[in-house]
């Protein structure tokens, strides 16, 4: 008997659920809210490819093309843009909208510009389909399945359909984290980022030797700025096309006169979360650009000038105590289970570990229990992980001495199995 999964979410998380059920025989339905019928816009953000992320495309990747930029080294630069210190590791970057166009033929075999010859489909992968413009609403246990409530977005018409198997990975504002746990809820952190690209050939040569292919921390008072290399979303992987990708981060308070003035749009809007490229106010911008010219060295202050659509991002906290419902029958992932804060570079990491053992659980080698389990204790240790690293460049030498000792108490925990 053929098994059916529903993956709430077509972002990068649930792509990979799906591809991964989808090569074990499972029929699957993505069902996304998002009205575009082919390509999500990643605006060129950056990702790193950590370890299971790696693991995951080498098992599931039919594609086989080049879309990474290996970055050598990062150098942390003092506040007169001389090297601080040098940490001895390399990372595997790429772009956001890159990888789900990959992740998208992989699950349904659609062609593009980056992937004009689809792979061809295995003898025993299930059938599969990505539904834009569903809105789901909401999740019951019906026995042994699971049934899924969502409306057109377009025909404003409710649907219902069920499954064996539901896989919940609709992001860090999950809607369905709020039915199934109405009092797990995101909170904002404390700080936000400023966030942009601009194309290796508009920088000057000079300036592209010293970042190029580099991951690059610039520490200031309470505030930084990571910056490395990724490929474009559409696939450009040659030197001067790449994409200077930088992140800014900065510590602001929720209730304040600028946060106001940042997160309003061009039109007015307040926006609650982000406010996305080519709706910046043109004046916040330029307090952004001055501060750039009076605190950066002068390479990476002219990166900042030259980005030509830059946007704004609060950052959150959420983490759900469960991962595991309907008897096992729904799973809770990646963002919408456990949001990291952007500083690690850990969330799609995150998504592609919660799959690799998911498929544990598929293969009958680890139980739903022992699933949930682990990506609790996993997802809770990059947690604290990722705000230890917050607080060393945004907070007091003591806050970030407190959340080291609290991360190693974590983990020591963990070891111990006392957490």
């Amino acid at each position: 008997m053929v098994k059916e999964a529903i993956i709430i979410g077509g972002s990068n998380a649930g792509l990979m659920h799906g591809i991964m059920l989808k090569h074990h025989g499972y029929t699957v339905t993505i069902l996304e809210q998002q009205e575009a019928s082919t390509a999500r816009q990643g605006f060129d953000a950056g990702i790193h490819m950590g370890p299971d992320v790696q693991s995951f495309l080498k098992e599931h990747d039919r594609v086989r093309r080049d879309f990474t930029v290996t970055c050598t080294p990062s150098v942390k630069y003092n506040v007169h843009g001389r090297p601080k210190l040098e940490r001895g590791q390399t990372l595997v970057m790429t772009s956001w909208g890159l990888l789900w166009t990959i992740l998208r033929a992989n699950f349904e075999w659609y062609r593009s510009e980056i992937v004009p010859v689809a792979p061809r489909a295995g003898e025993t992968d299930g059938v599969v389909e990505y539904r834009n413009g569903a809105r789901v609403v909401d999740v019951r246990d019906v026995g042994d399945r699971v049934e899924v409530r969502f409306e057109d977005v377009r025909a404003q018409t409710g649907h219902s359909i069920s499954a064996d198997l539901v896989i919940v990975a609709d992001g860090s504002g999950s809607s369905m984290r709020s039915v199934l746990m109405p009092g797990v809820t995101r909170q904002y952190a404390g700080y936000m980022c400023w966030r942009g690209t601009v194309k290796e050939r508009l920088i000057d040569d000079e300036t592209n030797k010293l970042y190029a292919e580099h991951v690059k921390t610039q520490l200031m008072k309470r505030n930084y700025i990571i910056m490395y290399t990724i490929p474009t979303d559409e696939g450009d992987l040659a030197p001067g096309e790449r994409l200077h990708n930088w992140v800014w981060y900065q510590n602001l308070p929720d209730d304040s006169a600028e946060m106001d003035e940042i997160f309003t749009d061009i039109n007015g809007k307040k926006h609650l979360g982000t406010v996305p490229r080519g709706l910046v106010r043109p004046e916040a911008w330029e307090k952004v650009k001055e501060r750039a010219s009076s605190a950066l060295p002068e390479g990476l202050a002219s990166i900042i000038h030259k980005t030509p659509a830059p946007f704004v991002t609060k950052i959150f906290d959420v983490a759900s105590p469960k991962a595991l419902f309907f008897g096992g029958k729904l799973f809770l992932v990646g963002d919408a289970q456990i949001t990291l804060r952007p500083n690690a570079g850990m969330s799609t990491q995150h998504a592609a570990y919660d799959c690799n053992m998911l498929e544990q659980v598929v293969k009958g080698e680890m139980s739903p229990e022992e699933w949930e389990r682990a990506v609790l204790r996993y997802g809770a240790a990059q947690r604290r992980y990722a705000i230890l690293l917050s607080s060393f460049g945004l907070q007091s030498k003591l806050t970030a001495v407190w959340n080291l000792t609290c991360w190693l108490l974590l983990l020591l925990g963990q070891r111990l199995g006392l957490a």
